[in-house]
């Protein structure tokens, strides 16, 4: 049956021609509904930027938002999926108050500001090593490039073998697929499943490895607090290290396939940034303003909740639209333009309060040497016309998968 929306019309997020394009529909409902609750996928959806802004930091909504996916699969998959919930409980971005602060603390002593800026040159380094790969010219920056870096970097980072960096890359989709394509379906739980099982097992050999050897990266660093300290737990350790490889891959991904792609179809901005290659941060943040690689963020109410004069009701699922809230025009000028000089400011692609995202330092750093390296590599890039873009764009993520480019130094 067809999930139709407050207009009359099919609803965004189930419809792939406005999944495609949903910015109109966005608009619309951010004028005229902006906290609407969709009776078929049983969930609310928040559109203007200071009601998704206030939300970020209200601390009645819950970020684990695991048991609502639960409650949302198929009915054949739900016993299956509630054996994962102690391994996701153990995740930073799925705890609320005092123990989200304290998980955030403790993964603050291996992953901080000065392991992020310590990873710059390997950044540098796997983005020179993926693109000497390139052969003919012929360059997917999206599957070949964006995808790989993260995988590459974290997996360096935390001790991963780099035979071994493909299946953290397979392993990330399917995670990525459960909690972003609606409706959820049997087999997109079932891949889930199967990946954070598999996940899951090689993450604590990992640790074992770490036991018996230890080595100065984030797991071993962890590792020794746990000696110091008793804590984190080696639960705790396993989980939120497979957080971190997961997390990045899709985002980064979708950043650099957006810039390069509005870069391709905005010659003007193209030409601008040539001239003035400073803007490049500018770049990354107008991307991440006008086609955010996460779109929609979901909570959980604790209680009733008031928004706009509406009334969301405890237990709800609440979806925070970012990609509504970051075209806003009460807070950004000609926000429907995309303009690398215009230096937006607070925009919510990584969130924003005690829940903003955690690597979201690391994916602009990321972001931006990926494309400084490409654009620094080649003097014209362009899309190959043999071979089209596909796109992944589920409810929550907007980004390319494949973008092929036709490259010249």
């Amino acid at each position: 049956m067809t999930n139709i929306g407050h207009f009359g019309e099919p609803f965004f997020v189930e419809d792939p021609d406005k999944l495609d394009d949903p910015f109109a529909d966005l608009a619309r409902y951010r004028a005229e509904c902006p906290v609407y609750f969709n009776p078929s996928l049983d969930q609310w959806f928040v559109f203007r930027y200071d009601d998704v802004a206030a939300l970020f930091r209200d601390q009645r909504l819950s970020s684990n938002r695991l048991s609502g996916f639960i409650d949302q699969a198929p009915a054949a998959v739900r016993d299956e999926l509630r054996t994962l919930a102690p391994m996701f409980a153990t995740w930073v971005l799925m705890l609320d108050g005092d123990d989200h602060a304290h998980m955030r603390r403790l993964l603050n002593l291996g992953f901080n500001a000065t392991a992020i800026q310590a990873l710059i040159p390997a950044i540098r380094r796997s983005a020179e090593q993926l693109l000497d790969e390139v052969r003919d010219g012929k360059l997917d920056v999206a599957a070949d490039y964006a995808f790989l870096l993260p995988a590459y970097v974290l997996s360096d980072f935390l001790g991963v073998a780099a035979a071994d960096r493909r299946r953290i890359v397979d392993w990330s989709v399917d995670f990525v697929d459960f909690f972003n394509i609606f409706p959820i379906t049997i087999e997109t739980t079932q891949r889930m499943i199967r990946s954070a099982r598999e996940m899951a097992a090689y993450t604590y050999d990992l640790l074992e490895q770490r036991r018996a050897k230890p080595r100065q990266d984030f797991l071993g660093i962890l590792l020794r607090s746990t000696d110091q300290t008793g804590e984190p737990t080696p639960e705790e350790i396993a989980g939120n290290a497979m957080l971190l490889l997961l997390a990045g891959h899709i985002a980064v991904r979708n950043l650099v396939g957006n810039a390069v792609y509005l870069l391709l179809t905005h010659p003007d901005q193209r030409k601008r940034l040539a001239d003035e290659p400073t803007l490049l941060a500018n770049l990354v943040e107008e991307t991440l303003r006008f086609e955010p690689p996460v779109t929609l963020i979901p909570r959980i109410a604790l209680q009733d909740i008031s928004v706009g004069g509406i009334t969301i009701p405890s237990g709800a699922v609440v979806q925070l639209s970012i990609a509504a809230a970051n075209r806003d025009p009460a807070h950004f000028v000609d926000p429907e333009q995309f303009d690398i000089g215009s230096r937006p400011r607070r925009t919510l692609s990584f969130g924003l309060g005690p829940h903003g995202c955690l690597g979201a330092h690391l994916a602009r750093l990321q972001s931006e040497i990926a494309l400084d390296v490409l654009l620094q590599r080649y003097s014209r890039i362009e899309l190959d016309p043999t071979r089209p873009t596909q796109w992944y764009r589920p409810a929550g993520n907007r980004g390319p998968e494949k973008l092929p480019l036709l490259c010249e130094k």
